[in-house]
């Protein structure tokens, strides 16, 4: 019997059914209910049978021996914000270090974001962080977060410590081009020759594309420049600079990537948006996209020598719909779930060497609860955002591995240890409905015989204070976890160990 035989069927289970059935091979089943159902809709209602449309439940399977990439425990970040994390702008908070080790946080990039751009570190003879804060950033109150605090902080966690060396226009900045390489290369010196920090990361300028301040090829060349004089104190550091767009890397890319070592972007995916609901309305939304463009755009403009070895650095990354009348730009449960998502889909491609959730917090800690500017709250507490960090931070193994399954509005991620000791799976339920009885069946030489389930959860997308906490958990028998309850938009984390 072909599924032509129950056509009220197509528009009801079927057309959401039929690639999970054709994907899992369970046409038996398919069969079974065609049959149960051979009598059609309309008859059985006129016989005063009332209809039964079967629910076919979500189950993955996670094949530990498919390696999507290596180093996933060490992929998630978040930006910093020098002018206002430093513990002395709220003496009674968790202090900060404890909050970022809570996180799980894998980079930390310094000072963060357009303030970047508008830092002096230091001032001669450059022999201590004195940082110095240009234009309106010099009138945001508090006490500031030094260079050598950062790092100390960065290391006790076991973070890596990522910079942001200052580079825009005499106009924007008051600066010149000569000051702020002279800014940048005394901030090498200190920190990797003078105090040995073996600082890897540097990038370049804050989105050099985003206010004008340079043509492409401008920047490129002041990239160069500011690359070589960098690399002659410490030719063991890594180079990165910013861009976006196929327009502005086919003029950057030809004259800088011989003098990089990554490029960075800024990837904020859900313009247009205007509400959550747009996840659900189209589920196929690649939230990686403009990762993947610039990987493209790589591959189309850097010289053919560099390309292989270019990295992608994703230096900000959040769920916000900057367009007109866009989603609200609240911390909830929704743009944790987006922002997430997004970290996990970044992390597929093993050419994203990192990618760094914008952001701790902005300049109110007042405001953490309405906006997504802010990782932490007033007492360091994670919030929303910080926690799309954290379900990463805190339970990431060593290799992400793929994942079969999913129908509907349900994903899923996993990640396991080298020696395949340890399984975590994240099930994500985008939906507003509740969902249980779901199986993960782990294909994997190793049995497991202790699970634990933690679940971020609150009472829909729009939720200020979702619920972070210890579940209950199912039926564990060897590879198969069976009765996992998913609660409507919620992320919850399986871990599985041997």
């Amino acid at each position: 019997m072909g599924f032509e035989a129950v056509p009220q069927l197509h528009s009801l289970w079927f057309k959401s059914a039929r690639p999970y059935l054709m994907q899992h091979n369970v046409w038996g089943f398919a069969a079974f209910v065609l049959g149960l159902t051979s009598l059609s809709l309309p008859h059985c209602q006129a016989q005063g049978v009332p209809p039964v449309i079967p629910r076919l439940l979500p189950a993955f399977t996670v094949h530990t021996n498919q390696v999507l990439r290596e180093g996933a425990n060490r992929f998630a970040g978040i930006n910093l914000d020098y002018l206002r994390d430093s513990d002395a702008n709220r003496p009674t908070a968790k202090p900060l270090q404890n909050a970022l080790q809570e996180m799980g946080a894998r980079f930390l990039r310094y000072p963060g974001g357009e303030k970047s751009d508008f830092l002096l570190w230091s001032n001669p003879p450059y022999d201590k962080p004195v940082p110095t804060a240009l234009g309106w950033y010099g009138t945001v109150p508090g006490e500031k977060l030094d260079f050598d605090r950062y790092v100390a902080i960065a290391h006790s966690v076991g973070a890596e410590p990522y910079v942001v060396v200052g580079c825009d226009s005499l106009e924007r900045t008051g600066r010149t081009k000569e000051q702020w390489l002279e800014n940048a290369v005394t901030w090498v010196k200190y920190a990797n020759i003078t105090k040995k920090y073996g600082i890897k990361y540097w990038e370049i300028g804050n989105e050099n594309w985003h206010n004008q301040s340079f043509k492409p090829d401008e920047i490129a060349n002041i990239v160069v420049e500011s690359s070589r004089a960098m690399k002659a104190v410490d030719p063991s550091i890594h180079i990165g600079a910013s861009g976006s767009g196929d327009q502005w890397w086919s003029q950057f890319l030809p004259i800088a990537a011989p003098a990089l070592d990554f490029v960075s972007i800024s990837h904020y995916n859900a313009w247009e948006w205007k509400s959550y609901d747009y996840l659900l309305q189209h589920p196929e939304t690649d939230l990686g996209a403009g990762a993947r463009q610039t990987l493209a755009s790589i591959d189309r403009y850097a010289p053919a020598a560099d390309r292989a070895r270019l990295k992608l650095i994703v230096a900000e990354t959040n769920s916000k719909d900057y367009s007109d009348g866009g989603w609200a730009s609240t911390n909830s449960m929704g743009h944790a779930l987006v922002t997430f998502e997004t970290l996990g889909q970044l992390m597929q491609e093993p050419r994203i060497e990192s990618a760094m959730v914008w952001t701790t917090r902005w300049v109110n800690d007042a405001e953490a609860s309405q906006s997504q500017w802010y990782g932490l709250g007033p007492r360091n507490e994670i919030m929303p955002t910080g926690r799309a960090v954290a379900l990463w931070g805190q339970f990431a193994q060593e290799k992400m591995v793929a994942v079969e399954g999913g129908v509907g509005q349900f994903r899923a991620y996993a990640t396991r240890s080298t020696d395949n000791s340890t399984v975590t799976v994240w099930i994500v339920n985008r939906g507003h409905e509740a969902v249980s009885d779901l199986k993960v069946t782990i294909d994997s030489p190793k049995s497991y015989h202790r699970a634990e389930i933690w679940r971020l959860s609150g009472t829909g997308p729009d939720d200020t204070e979702p619920k972070w906490k210890q579940e209950k958990v199912g039926t564990l028998t060897d590879k198969l976890v069976e009765g996992l309850v998913c609660p409507g938009v919620s992320v919850s984390v399986v871990v599985l160990r041997h």
